[in-house]
């Protein structure tokens, strides 16, 4: 297919803008009545619609920055001098996620004295300067007044989103021309949208979602789990955080408790649901890969039977 031809060549034309070729994918995604593939395009053509949303590789850490007075002297552009907030607190506050469009990140290359610039400031909110400035005060004074404050970036930030689109979208593309070869036309695709949607969870999906890191065949995953026994709260959190839905968790948390583990087994009712799982996995309904989301239910799962 023509179409398919001309995303590939825009991709590996470093000239071209990778927002090009997502609008080709757009009319590709379109034309064969793919939803997930357009969802994914439109969220990087228009920028993503919370931070919520965005996926592990729009995701980073930064310096927290800006221009305070301690009581003795006006200090301006200088890392916030932040209490010990605990790990988990520190993470949070210096995790910056962008929603930014690829448009939007392919054009801070195009501002004025970009030359000079190695890093990208971005300002908090009003709330959050006056939360900062309360916690401050407590380790420096009644005194201390935080009058701006942001989170700075290194510039490079935006060079890794855009180039692990465009390698996702190159690898995606790939396959699905290895798949339904060079002269597949757009019934061909359309009738094949289950299977193109295992291409995607193995080639754009999985490749982050911030809770999941796949690696290898899919069979491998590394997740954030932190579930003591019995804890129905905790269960329901993780499997929100990794995608599954509402009604499919209210179908486990009924059926949860009313069989045990055997050795290595869960009970039947357990597998019933997993197998469930696993084909809205395949099928796309689900989108994490068939291989993590077998590690992932098991480990989940595990660790409300046994924390």
């Amino acid at each position: 297919m023509k179409l398919i031809s001309d995303i590939l060549n825009d991709l590996v034309n470093d000239q071209i803008s990778l927002t090009v070729a997502l609008n080709k994918t757009k009319v590709l995604a379109t034309r064969i009545g793919n939803k997930r593939l357009l969802d994914w395009v439109n969220s990087e053509l228009k920028g993503y619609a919370n931070l919520n949303s965005v996926p592990e590789y729009r995701i980073t850490h930064g310096t927290i920055i800006g221009d305070f007075n301690n009581g003795r002297q006006m200090v301006t552009n200088y890392p916030i001098p932040l209490p010990d907030l605990g790990e988990k607190m520190d993470d949070q506050i210096r995790q910056f996620r962008t929603v930014d469009s690829i448009y939007t990140l392919e054009s801070f290359f195009k501002m004025p004295g970009r030359e000079k610039l190695d890093s990208l400031v971005f300002p908090f909110s009003d709330g959050m300067r006056a939360t900062l400035e309360d916690i401050l005060r407590n380790s420096n004074g009644p005194y201390f007044q935080l009058i701006s404050v942001g989170i700075k970036v290194p510039f490079h930030f935006a060079t890794s989103v855009i180039a692990k689109v465009k390698d996702m979208l190159l690898e995606f593309m790939l396959e699905i021309e290895k798949e339904f070869g060079i002269e597949s036309d757009i019934a061909d695709l359309k009738n094949n949208n289950l299977k193109i949607n295992y291409i995607m969870n193995n080639t754009i999906t999985n490749n982050g979602d911030g809770n999941v890191v796949n690696t290898g065949s899919n069979s491998q995953i590394t997740a954030n789990i932190n579930i003591i026994k019995g804890d129905k709260e905790a269960l329901t959190k993780s499997l929100k955080e990794n995608g599954v839905a509402t009604e499919d968790i209210s179908d486990l948390l009924m059926v949860i408790d009313t069989e045990k583990p055997n050795g290595n087994s869960f009970g039947e009712k357990v597998n019933n649901w997993m197998k469930k799982m696993l084909a809205k996995s395949i099928d796309g309904t689900w989108q994490v890969g068939i291989g993590a989301a077998g590690s992932l239910l098991a480990e989940l799962i595990k660790a409300y039977y046994v924390g």
